[in-house]
């Protein structure tokens, strides 16, 4: 597995999911060889665009045995368009494709942070729209109300998400190798979380300024971890992510994400940190398993 951290003076929502399999993790976004978002050579140019696996896109149509899609729990439509479900006081925007309607497609969860919304998510990110034509099924959930508006309560609303996930993949016959999770903020926190419980089901995650579904934590380390890495709860399998955070984060500090970070390449022994692009903007590092071969 890869995992690409990328070190931004702003804070951005839109992301690329990059990474390379090893033999515990399945096909990573950017596998195909096409890079999603900017070359590395070109260090001056707009912020990546949203996690697509292009190279991916056609399987969705290739011919073979017709695959059986139908209404699933929640999921009470397998139509081509835009749908909003409710399920167990969620609400999820789901764009589906006249491909994907058909059974085949991959999936990308994308989850809003505090006080935020389907809608607003998909604003920064775009990913109805640049993923469906893609070959991928979009999943922008909404969290419940709160005093500050929407917001997750990780014991209560990871279940649920990952529940309804599960019923949608039924019902659209989702390739099982192309689950991507990404997220911002409190949604980052999520996407971290997943990595934790459902590593062997994901084939990539991009977490973005990942903060804590509850609290801070704190403003100075040792901060409490989403994904902590240690006896209590750590993933199951490695998994390619692609991890950003703001330097000038004034929620959520710059030292929590380097501490996630760390926690991950010490508990899958990743090699030496490989700058891949700087500029006065951003740094982009990236750490490889040892388990990855050429």
């Amino acid at each position: 597995m890869h995992l690409s951290s990328r070190r931004v003076a702003w804070l951005s929502s839109v992301v690329a999911l990059v990474g390379c399999a090893s033999a515990d993790a399945p096909p990573a976004a950017g596998d195909a060889g096409v890079e999603v978002g900017p070359p590395a050579s070109n260090a001056t140019s707009a912020p990546p665009t949203a996690p697509l696996d292009a190279g991916d896109a056609a399987d969705a149509g290739d011919a073979g045995p017709p695959l059986v899609v139908g209404p699933v729990g929640c999921a009470t439509s397998v139509a081509a368009g835009h749908h909003v479900f409710a399920c167990a006081g969620i609400t999820y925007d789901v764009e589906v494709s006249s491909t994907c309607a058909r059974g085949g497609c991959g999936v990308i969860v994308d989850v809003h942070g505090l006080s935020m919304s389907a809608a607003l998510q998909d604003k920064s990110t775009g990913l109805r729209a640049k993923a469906s034509a893609q070959g991928f099924v979009v999943v922008q959930p909404t969290a419940p109300a709160g005093p500050l508006g929407p917001s997750w309560t990780p014991g209560a609303d990871d279940a649920k998400v990952w529940a309804f996930l599960g019923e949608l993949r039924r019902a659209l016959a989702v390739d099982p190798k192309r689950v991507h999770f990404t997220g911002f903020s409190q949604g980052g926190a999520m996407t971290w979380r997943m990595v934790c419980a459902h590593a062997v089901e994901l084939a990539s995650a991009a977490p973005i300024a990942a903060a804590n579904g509850t609290t801070l934590s704190g403003s100075v380390p040792p901060f409490a971890l989403d994904c902590p890495f240690d006896a209590r709860e750590a993933p199951a399998a490695e998994v390619p992510i692609l991890q950003m955070h703001g330097t000038k984060d004034a929620l959520v500090p710059f030292a929590k994400g380097l501490q996630q970070r760390d926690a991950a390449v010490a508990a899958w022994s990743l090699g030496a940190p490989v700058v891949v692009s700087s500029d006065a903007l951003h740094e982009r590092t990236l750490y490889v398993s040892p388990k990855v071969t050429a």
